[in-house]
């Protein structure tokens, strides 16, 4: 198995279990205090990641800019998420908030010029109607 499907079976397989135990988070917190708490979560790993670099992180401007900007996305859009799970069905909040690949798909077609094929435009109409179907 190549290592970007073994990556991305093991993410894929994190991000499901996160989905659950965001929204049992968000039957025992307000969705402020879960999304604090779970923010916790990332500090053992950026300690294993700076160990593993020797504490070195390397200075590119375009990639801190780029890489603070994505951080700041993240946790609104990780915000946003808590919310939506605190006033709606898991069932429902995590499929759609899963379409975010479709606006990653359209923003890079128009910004960085990456062609969309009509597989691509067919993959995009099974994922919205993946998502109707989970969804109801």
């Amino acid at each position: 198995m190549p290592t970007w499907l073994t990556f991305s079976l093991m993410a894929l397989t994190f991000w499901g279990v996160w989905g659950l135990l965001t929204k049992v988070a968000t039957l025992h917190l307000p969705p402020f205090a879960a999304y604090l708490v779970s923010t916790l979560g990332y500090l053992p790993i950026i300690g294993i990641l700076l160990i593993g670099s020797g504490f070195r992180v390397p200075w590119q401007a375009a990639g801190w800019s780029a890489s603070l900007a994505a951080g700041i996305c993240a946790a609104l859009g990780l915000l946003c998420y808590y919310r939506a799970l605190a006033g709606g069905q898991a069932a429902k909040v995590v499929p759609v908030t899963a379409l975010y690949p479709l606006v990653t798909v359209v923003l890079s077609y128009f910004l960085l010029k990456e062609p969309i094929t009509m597989r691509h435009l067919a993959g995009i109409a099974a994922a919205l109607a993946a998502v109707w179907l989970l969804s109801e």
